[in-house]
C-alpha cells in the first residue's frame, strides 16, 4: 500500500513537473505585426523580438539588395489559412532563433509554407546546442497551397539558437514560416 501511494505522489510530482514546463511554452506568432492586417505583405526589417525570443535575419554575402523580415498578411494569396506569417525577403537570407535571455531553449514546432505556392521546397534547420555542438533537420514542402506543421525531434533541445535558409529562389523556392512554438532549455539529467 505505501509503495502504491509512493508511485502515485511520485507520478503526481512528475506531471506536475512537466506541466510546469510546457507552461513556459510560448507560440511566435507573428499577431502582433499591425501592419499585416491591411497589407499582402509589409517590411518588418532585420530583427524581430516577441515572448522573451529574438528573430534575426542575415543577408546571403552576395545580396547587394537586403531588404530584411517581411510580414505576410491575410491578403497575401498563398497565405492559405490566413494568420500572420514572416518571411526571410531574400534569396538565400538566414533566419536565427535565440532565447534573449541568452539561455538554452528548446523548440519543438512550427509550421512552414512556400512563400508563392509555386514549387516545392526544403528548408533545412541547424541548431547549435549549447555546447557547440551542431543538430541538422530537414523539412520538405510539397508545393501546395498551405501551410505544413514540422514537429522537431528531442535533439532540438536546449539550443543556442536556430538557424534556417531561404530558398534560393531558382531551384530552392522560399518559403514562410508562422507558430514557432518553443519553450526554455529542459537541464541535463
Amino acid at each position: 500500500m505505501l509503495r502504491r501511494r509512493l508511485a502515485v505522489h511520485l507520478l503526481a510530482a512528475l506531471a506536475c513537473l512537466a506541466c510546469a514546463q510546457t507552461a513556459q511554452a510560448v507560440v511566435l506568432d507573428f499577431e502582433d505585426l499591425s501592419c499585416a492586417r491591411t497589407q499582402p505583405i509589409c517590411n518588418v526589417g532585420s530583427a524581430y523580438s516577441s515572448k522573451g525570443y529574438t528573430l534575426r535575419y542575415a543577408p546571403a554575402a552576395d545580396d547587394d539588395h537586403p531588404v530584411g523580415f517581411h510580414a505576410i498578411g491575410k491578403l497575401w494569396s498563398p497565405n492559405v489559412g490566413g494568420s500572420t506569417a514572416m518571411l526571410a525577403n531574400s534569396c538565400n537570407a538566414s533566419t536565427t532563433l535565440s532565447a534573449q535571455s541568452g539561455k538554452p531553449f528548446s523548440v519543438l514546432a512550427l509550421d512552414l509554407a512556400e512563400a508563392n505556392a509555386d514549387a516545392p521546397a526544403t528548408v533545412e534547420f541547424i541548431g547549435t546546442k549549447t555546447d557547440g555542438t551542431p543538430v541538422r533537420m530537414n523539412a520538405l514542402l510539397d508545393g501546395k497551397p498551405g501551410w505544413q506543421r514540422v514537429v522537431f525531434p528531442s535533439a532540438f533541445y536546449n539550443l543556442k539558437t536556430l538557424t534556417w535558409v531561404q530558398g534560393d529562389c531558382v531551384n530552392n523556392k522560399s518559403h514562410m514560416f508562422d507558430n514557432i512554438l518553443v519553450m526554455p532549455g529542459i537541464a541535463p539529467r
